[in-house]
């Protein structure tokens, strides 16, 4: 058992000097999204919500590609990418309640070599909109 854990740690620290020196595991571009889910909260029927997401490129070369995807949710910004090797761009997301109880997507993150996606969730608030405070 000792040894074989010896192995191990000899694998890791190894592997870890090759990824060190080489800078990535991967030769080609490598698109990953944090966070992978993203919950919007609850909305009130036609009102909205926004946040965010993070595409980066973890491999080599230039990551090229575009986030989509369908409604209530929408891509506000950040969409189409073209990034370096350890580059990230945000991409913002609007949802717009349609007034169902629950609603949950998935947003697609294209690239040439390498695809990604996240799941996004929002739902109905059915709180009354709060009274205006009359001012004196």
């Amino acid at each position: 058992m000792k040894k074989q854990l010896a192995l191990a740690g000899a694998f890791l620290v190894l592997n870890w000097l090759c990824v060190a020196r080489a800078g990535t595991y991967f030769t080609i571009p490598f698109v990953v999204v944090s966070p992978p889910t993203l919950d919007f909260g609850a909305v009130r029927r036609a009102e909205s919500a926004t946040n965010s997401l993070v595409v980066e490129n973890v491999g080599a070369g230039i990551l090229e590609g575009e986030a989509t995807v369908p409604p209530p949710f929408k891509i506000l910004s950040g969409g189409k990418y073209r990034l370096a090797r350890n580059t990230s761009q945000v991409v913002t997301i609007v949802y717009t309640s349609n007034g169902a109880p629950t609603n949950a997507q998935v947003v697609r993150f294209s690239g040439k070599d390498h695809e990604a996606s996240a799941t996004v969730t929002g739902g109905l608030s059915t709180k009354p909109r709060p009274k205006p405070v009359k001012r004196k």
